[in-house]
């Protein structure tokens, strides 16, 4: 459930830890996913990528974490503010005007 406006003005700055700490996790798994993946062993071989998440998340301090962008969206529907809607896909928008037609001149 988002977050509603009467929510996120009664407890502001607790709505906006709780983003930049849900922005942190989002950037994490997706470098583990994008940059780590099946490249890290441990003591019992191979680690996966949800334990190697669960380790390097356990090892970050609150001083080290970054705050959220301008315009950033949570993916998880629960840190996202009311007036805040995830794009399902990216598409390019439709062009304007006529088609352009290009025509070879005959030599």
């Amino acid at each position: 459930m988002m977050i509603t406006k009467q929510s996120y003005n009664d407890l502001k700055e607790y709505w906006d830890f709780q983003r930049k700490i849900e922005y942190n996790r989002e950037v994490l798994k997706e470098q583990v996913e994008k940059r780590m993946s099946g490249m890290v062993y441990g003591e019992t071989g191979q680690l996966s990528d949800e334990s190697l998440y669960d380790f390097m998340w356990s090892k970050i301090k609150e001083d080290d974490m970054d705050e959220p962008p301008t315009g950033w969206i949570p993916k998880d529907e629960n840190y996202r503010l009311w007036n805040e809607e995830y794009p399902t896909k990216k598409s390019l928008p439709k062009p304007k005007g006529r088609p352009v037609v290009l025509k070879a001149k005959n030599i």
